[in-house]
């Protein structure tokens, strides 16, 4: 199915049992509406992309979602559960070793953070510091740190944009194959759009101010 929509209509339900619901969310930043209208479901294991120019609402949008700004009016509903954030500075803590800025997030830090650097590929990195890993290495740190918490919804934001290419699609599979093992809802915000099309089950293209949009169905093209 493909179905776009504008902002202020009936808003789409994605697939399968929501992780997350959006009703009718309008967001007003420095008194620009950027979002209007926005309804959508978001089940465990589903990713929507979020795309749109600077300054249409995208951090804005992964914000209310993350609790952190409340919306001009509409509801989101994240059931209750843990949010985890990955962004496009891996921001480790310096002082901290691989395997405690893993821990921080973790009940039983030094086994568990272990099993998460090698489930990233970081089994022989877990001494090292930020300075002495490359920007790859850092970045799965990141990504390790974000889901071992166990999130029920992960919010993506450009992480890979400073990374080469290759290197980027290497750990975008790991990301995408890391969120269906565990099940988590994803927002993921993307300037690039083959990056859209393949991570995206859903895509949100906002075209805001002032406050239009279009949600559809987008193809998985990674598995």
């Amino acid at each position: 199915m493909r179905r776009g929509l504008r902002g202020g209509e009936t808003g789409v339900t994605l697939t399968g049992t929501p992780g997350v619901a959006v009703t009718n969310l309008r967001l007003v930043m420095r008194g620009l509406t950027l979002v209007d209208g926005l309804s959508l479901k978001l089940a465990p294991g589903e990713v929507l992309a979020v795309q749109g120019a600077s300054g249409a609402g995208k951090t804005t949008f992964l914000r209310t979602l993350a609790g952190l700004i409340a919306p001009a009016s509409g509801t989101v509903d994240t059931g209750g559960g843990k949010c985890a954030m990955v962004f496009q500075e891996p921001r480790l803590l310096p002082w901290y070793s691989a395997r405690k800025n893993i821990g921080l997030a973790l009940p039983h830090a030094s086994v568990m953070a272990e099993d998460w650097l090698a489930r990233v590929g970081l089994a022989d990195a877990a001494d090292l510091f930020p300075e002495e890993m490359s920007g790859g290495m850092r970045q799965r740190a990141a990504i390790a740190r974000a889901l071992c918490s166990q999130p029920s919804l992960l919010l993506v934001d450009e992480p890979f944009s400073a990374l080469n290419p290759e290197l980027a699609a290497n750990l975008r599979v790991l990301l995408l194959q890391l969120i269906r093992t565990q099940q988590i809802a994803t927002v993921w915000v993307t300037h690039n759009p083959e990056e859209a099309e393949a991570v995206s089950s859903s895509l949100l293209h906002l075209d805001g101010p002032p406050g239009t949009f279009s949600l559809k169905m987008a193809r998985q093209t990674v598995c």
